[in-house]
């Protein structure tokens, strides 16, 4: 159901979330704290702006997931099912980026989301109505 799939796109964003953080991120402050890449928590105001972003970002996710599902199962070595997860997790930046969310924004969201039912509901909501009204 809905919940499941929020729930696996939440976890397949947010479990490359590293990588998706350094791709995005060439920040200064990087280098300060090289010892806790992925214990940085972004923090993010959840306005329905924000979480409508979110919503229209893990939307292209799943297109990209199911774009790239049949590559990665193909692949028949390790390698080449690197190359095409990495290919994927480029294309969920983009998305993300396209829907005007950064990276580390969209994950702080995702693990806010995890932990929150109401805040998984309603970002559930925002995805069963129509993006593309504004």
């Amino acid at each position: 159901m809905r919940k499941t799939y929020l729930a696996a796109i939440l976890a397949s964003l947010t479990l490359s979330g590293a990588a998706v953080a350094q791709q995005t991120a060439a920040q200064p402050q990087a280098q300060t704290q090289a010892a806790a890449p992925a214990q940085q928590q972004t923090t993010v105001e959840l306005t329905d702006a924000n979480l409508l972003k979110f919503s229209v970002a893990m939307d292209s996710i799943q297109q990209v997931g199911t774009k790239y599902e049949s590559k990665f199962k193909a692949a028949e070595t390790p390698e080449q099912a690197q190359q095409v997860q990495q290919e994927a997790q480029g294309e969920m930046v983009k998305a993300v980026q396209s829907a005007g969310l950064t990276a580390e924004q969209y994950n702080a969201i995702a693990q806010q989301a995890q932990q929150d039912e109401a805040l998984r509901n309603k970002i559930l909501a925002m995805a069963k109505t129509p993006a593309d009204k504004g």
